[in-house]
C-alpha cells in the first residue's frame, strides 16, 4: 500500500472530507513518534511492536563498476519489531 492509497483508505474509513486534514493527522503521528525516538531511543506500542533507533556501523561496500571498495559512514536507523497481536491481525487469526 502506498502513502496515497493509505491516505485514501484512512479518509474513507473515518468519513473525512479533507485530504489535507488526513495528511496532517498522519504527519503529526510520525513527527511525534520520531521526536520520542530522539529522546528515548525506543517507543513501545503495547501488543503492536517496538520502534527502536539503532546505530549502524561502518560497512564495506563493493560495487562491480567501482575500482575499489568504498566504506559507508555510520548512521542511525529506525527499526520496527512486530508484536504478537499485530502478527495475529496480519495473519487473519483474530475473530474481528
Amino acid at each position: 500500500m502506498t502513502e496515497g492509497e493509505f491516505i485514501r483508505f484512512y479518509k474513507k474509513r473515518n468519513n473525512s472530507k479533507s485530504h489535507k486534514e488526513v495528511r496532517e493527522k498522519i504527519d503529526l503521528f510520525w513527527n511525534v513518534l520520531l521526536k520520542a525516538l530522539d529522546e528515548d531511543k525506543k517507543v513501545i506500542l503495547k501488543n503492536w511492536g517496538v520502534f527502536e533507533k539503532r546505530e549502524r556501523k561502518v560497512r564495506k561496500v563493493l560495487v562491480p563498476t567501482w575500482e575499489k571498495a568504498q566504506y559507508i559512514k555510520p548512521k542511525e536507523i529506525v527499526k520496527f519489531r512486530t508484536g504478537k497481536s499485530l502478527i495475529k491481525i496480519a495473519n487473519g487469526d483474530t475473530d474481528e
